[in-house]
């Protein structure tokens, strides 16, 4: 499922992300993203918003943590227990990227990136990317967890060990360099 939204290019989501490290006391960007510290930041900054961590069975299978809308307003981030604990304990770069991918909803819509209607759209239903509320939020996460002046001309295992990240982000951050460059 997906929504439309007002456009924004990954250029301006590049900026959006800078503000983001910052706002979550990311001095740097040459460290990783701090990812379980921005999750317990989050209500402080979105007062109405808040995260819980549930019994892996209370989301569907495929489902690692999602981000929904609250009646009274703001939104609610639900975990898995596992994806929580091992993105804790043990630094999982994927179960810090679903994590953060729902940060990212959180201060997007924030930011004005609100569904332009109720109804959401399947599959087949191509939306544009750049109006596309998860390829945004997609994109938006990548910026954040890749600085991307801090990596260019880096290979994907550099960026994999400083920024702690998985191999499909990395190399995809390297794909970008490489598209660039052929232009």
């Amino acid at each position: 499922m997906d929504y439309e939204t007002k456009p924004i290019s990954r250029s301006g989501l590049r900026s959006i992300s800078k503000f983001v490290r910052q706002m979550f006391g990311c001095k740097s960007d040459n460290v990783p993203f701090p990812v379980i510290d921005a999750l317990e930041r989050l209500p402080d900054l979105f007062p109405d918003t808040n995260c819980v961590i549930v019994n892996d069975n209370e989301l569907p299978g495929n489902v690692f943590a999602c981000c929904s809308p609250k009646s009274e307003g703001g939104f609610v981030i639900k975990i898995k227990q596992t994806v929580y604990d091992d993105a804790y304990k043990n630094k999982n770069p994927a179960f810090l990227s679903f994590i953060c991918h729902e940060i990212c909803h959180v201060v997007l819509f924030y930011l004005g990136f609100t569904p332009i209607s109720n109804v959401s759209i399947s599959e087949k239903d191509k939306i544009p990317a750049y109006r596309s509320v998860e390829w945004q939020t997609k994109a938006l996460c990548g910026e954040v967890t890749i600085p991307y002046e801090a990596t260019i001309n880096m290979k994907a295992k550099e960026i994999m060990k400083k920024y702690n990240v998985t191999e499909a982000s990395a190399k995809y951050r390297v794909k970008q360099d490489k598209q660039k460059r052929n232009i």
